[in-house]
């Protein structure tokens, strides 16, 4: 069983979906655990639920500016980092030869500006620090193929797979380890709703079990990631889609 105590992890859009049920399964291995997200209200609730060993706050994953801050006040509040869970993560569907400079630059920012951000700070931290550290950034089956109507997110989630790959070769000799996890459709409050039309519905037909995850799956991949007994698992990419990358 995955032991973490005495490990700090940053989870970034913690405010609910997945990034919550992150936190709860991390705290429940024993990890003091940084809820970073904008709704803060959220994140205290949250907070409250998992006790004294997690604590919220304000991020705006948009904000390059607010990455530096975020790091500084979780080291202040519970210790210095050493595992981060970049989950934070946007989609604006829509065609791609209808899609604004703005909507693109909007989901990079969160997407891959802010998760890049993210590890480099923790890098800088744990090479000065000689301690080593864990990353895990949430991408997406899409990060392997391509969606439609979903251009801008799925390019976003591809880039962010290659960077894990990128940061896991150049930072392993620091003791550092770099993975993604690429969950399939996973059903939360944000796309609920979508499983219930009529195209939701098709979409459920097309898929092996006729069934969407929930967030409780990820929960064995993601203490596998952080695991310190997984050192040598390292710039791998785990598809967690009960087969729904197949599906045809």
């Amino acid at each position: 069983m995955t032991d973490l105590s005495g490990q700090i992890a940053i989870v970034t859009g913690a405010s609910g979906g997945l990034g919550a049920q992150f936190a709860r399964a991390l705290a429940g291995r024993g990890a003091r655990v940084a809820l970073a997200a904008r709704r803060v209200d959220r994140l205290s609730a949250l907070a409250g639920e998992l006790g004294d060993g997690a604590a919220a706050f304000a991020y705006d994953a948009e904000d390059l500016q607010a990455a530096p801050a975020l790091i500084d006040r979780i080291s202040e509040r519970l210790g210095a980092p050493t595992l981060l869970i970049n989950n934070a993560g946007i989609s604006l569907p829509g065609r791609a030869q209808d899609q604004t400079p703005e909507e693109f630059d909007r989901t990079m920012a969160v997407n891959l500006r802010a998760p890049w951000r993210l590890s480099q700070l923790c890098a800088q931290l744990w090479i000065g620090a000689g301690t080593g550290g864990a990353i895990v950034n949430v991408a997406s089956m899409l990060a392997r193929r391509a969606g439609s109507g979903v251009s801008l997110y799925c390019m976003s989630k591809a880039a962010l797979q290659h960077m894990t790959a990128c940061h896991a070769l150049e930072w392993a000799r620091h003791g550092i380890r770099v993975n993604a996890l690429c969950p399939g459709y996973i059903r939360t409050e944000i796309n609920d709703a979508f499983w219930e039309t009529p195209r939701g519905q098709a979409e459920l037909a097309r898929l092996p079990r006729r069934r969407v995850g929930t967030p409780r799956d990820l929960d064995t991949a993601l203490l596998f990631l952080c695991d310190p007994a997984s050192g040598f698992v390292n710039g791998a990419s785990l598809t967690v889609d009960d087969a729904e990358s197949w599906a045809i």
